[in-house]
């Protein structure tokens, strides 16, 4: 029997069932947030200071204790810089969403005009931000940090943190009862800041961007840990952005249709997928797979999920499981003999996961698989063209569901002196 016949003989003997649970979003509730210019936990300990209007945004702050910026005014115009550089970055962040399709905000009815108002209020340690809902009083509203910093390259940007909470009121702007997605909602704003602001480099989001490679196996959706792994989702939500400029603002626009008519949003999933179909990138399913490589293209720091080391023998891994909107990045090394691969994945019932197979590194040859027959599984198999598809051979397990699904890997080496039979797709 050859190394073939060996590999798919028990590969398409296994059937696996698997159960993956998912987080719920948080809702927001119809709590009326009181502004800090009337009471509640973030409320002004002395009386306002005359607002800064600016041309899409209202600044709100106050001259002495802890809610005040610094109040230098190096262009002698009687406001504080701090309080006109937020009111540049919220001008900047409202322009962009609007010429990239988002909606406007709504009207907010508790300030000075209709234009989104902008509290500069102490925050606790570590918060550089907060947005509230439409459900709040006269609307949705942001609070931002009094110690914010305005450089390049910063641990809390100034622009970046007012864009990011911006785009919460643009969220909410079509999502009145509050009740989005957390994972979505963190994972677009952060990656909408970005993209208002492409020079800017905020260490903190920086750290949960590094923080999502280190583990792409995580679901999109994991919504633990204060929501870590939703910001470094912004991966995702860039990718989109750069693929079609129309996929964002159609996803919220479902999730705006979906909440008039009191259609829980549960994760956004399936909202996500029509978005996708409706923008014509394809299902949700193949875009993943296509992002989930794109990430291994660019040569970012993947964590692997485990790998493989084979020889001439055929061997299979235990029952592994990818979860819903996560990938799996198998490093596979071989002889340094061998002419070739050969990798079957066999998977349970369920969504069926995506398997690519890239020779040759990020810049390397991707090998096309073939579903195998009878059973439920992929099989793909190459002689190798020069040596650098022998040192860096990568597997992908890629799940675009909401579910995940249980799978195995079985892999041999081709011997230098093999030659795999002629049905196999190189």
């Amino acid at each position: 029997m050859s190394v073939v016949a060996r590999l798919l003989a028990f590969a398409v003997a296994g059937v696996f069932a698997l159960a993956l649970g998912a987080h719920s979003a948080s809702a927001a509730g119809s709590t009326k947030f009181p502004r800090p210019t009337t009471g509640g936990e973030y409320a002004y300990s002395t009386p306002e200071a005359a607002p800064y209007v600016g041309a899409r945004a209202v600044v709100h702050y106050v001259t002495t204790g802890p809610d005040a910026p610094p109040l230098n005014d190096d262009n002698g115009n009687g406001y504080p810089d701090y309080v006109e550089q937020v009111s540049v970055a919220a001008d900047t962040a409202l322009l962009y969403y609007g010429r990239h399709g988002f909606k406007l905000p709504l009207a907010d009815t508790a300030g000075p005009d209709t234009k989104p108002d902008v509290y500069i209020d102490d925050l606790p340690a570590g918060v550089f931000g907060l947005t509230f809902p439409e459900t709040a009083e006269g609307g949705s509203f942001v609070l931002a940090s009094p110690r914010l910093d305005s450089r390049q390259k910063t641990l809390g940007s100034l622009p970046i943190t007012v864009a990011h909470e911006l785009f919460h009121v643009i969220q909410f702007s079509y999502v009145v009862s509050g009740r989005l997605p957390t994972w979505a909602a963190e994972g677009s704003a952060t990656a909408l800041s970005m993209l208002v602001f492409p020079k800017v480099e905020d260490l903190s989001m920086a750290n949960f961007l590094y923080g999502w490679l280190f583990q792409p196996w995580l679901p999109l959706y994991d919504e633990r840990f204060g929501c870590a792994h939703c910001y470094g989702g912004a991966w995702w939500w860039l990718y989109l952005a750069h693929l079609n400029s129309g996929i964002l603002p159609r996803y919220f626009a479902l999730l705006e249709a979906d909440d008039r008519q009191g259609k829980p949003a549960t994760l956004g999933v399936t909202q996500l997928d029509a978005a996708l179909r409706g923008s014509h990138v394809g299902p949700l399913n193949d875009v993943f797979t296509a992002f989930s490589l794109n990430l291994y293209r660019r040569g970012l720091p993947l964590g692997g999920a485990y790998s493989l080391k084979s020889s001439t023998t055929p061997r299979a891994t235990s029952i592994h499981s990818v979860y819903g909107l996560s990938a799996q990045y198998v490093p596979v090394h071989v002889p340094s003999t061998s002419r070739g691969v050969v990798i079957a994945v066999p998977y349970g019932d369920g969504p069926r996961p995506q398997v690519t197979l890239v020779v040759g590194g990020p810049k390397g040859r991707k090998v096309i698989g073939k579903r195998f027959r009878p059973g439920q599984g992929m099989i793909l198999s190459t002689l190798f063209r020069n040596a650098a598809e022998r040192k860096r051979i990568m597997l992908i397990v890629t799940s675009g569901h909401l579910k995940g699904v249980a799978y195995q890997v079985g892999y041999a080496a081709v011997d230098r002196r093999g030659k795999l039979p002629a049905w196999i797709a190189f």
